[in-house]
């Protein structure tokens, strides 16, 4: 395993997913690709699991770049969960919403994950 272009694959993957988070997952495309890149880059940070600190210490500025897209890619993913749930709280009143926990009780917690309509 080449280390350098494991991460540089990384960071290419991360900058896509950026672009396809900053515009908004508008189509089932968007969301298969954001998937995709999801499991592209479990792989590619199991393998680079494997190895040990001191292998990628050669590396830390693309580390660092990878920790700064992955944080901004976070940040993004977080606005447009909040969207959605806005989004679905003007389509659908409160009334005709119940809330459910993970175990399948009733919730007080009012968010969009849980919800059965």
């Amino acid at each position: 395993m080449n280390i350098k272009e494991e991460l540089e694959t990384l960071v290419k993957l991360l900058k896509e997913e950026n672009d396809l988070l900053k515009k908004g997952i508008t189509e089932p495309e968007a969301a298969d690709r954001l998937l995709q890149i999801s499991k592209e880059k479990r792989n590619i940070l199991a393998e680079l699991a494997k190895l040990e600190a001191k292998d990628l210490n050669p590396f830390k500025e693309i580390i660092e770049k990878i920790e700064e897209l992955n944080k901004r890619n976070s940040l993004l993913l977080l606005n447009n969960m909040d969207m959605l749930e806005e989004t679905v709280k003007a389509l659908i009143p409160e009334e005709y919403v119940d809330v459910y926990s993970k175990d399948g009780k009733l919730a007080q917690n009012r968010s969009i994950f849980g919800k059965k309509v």
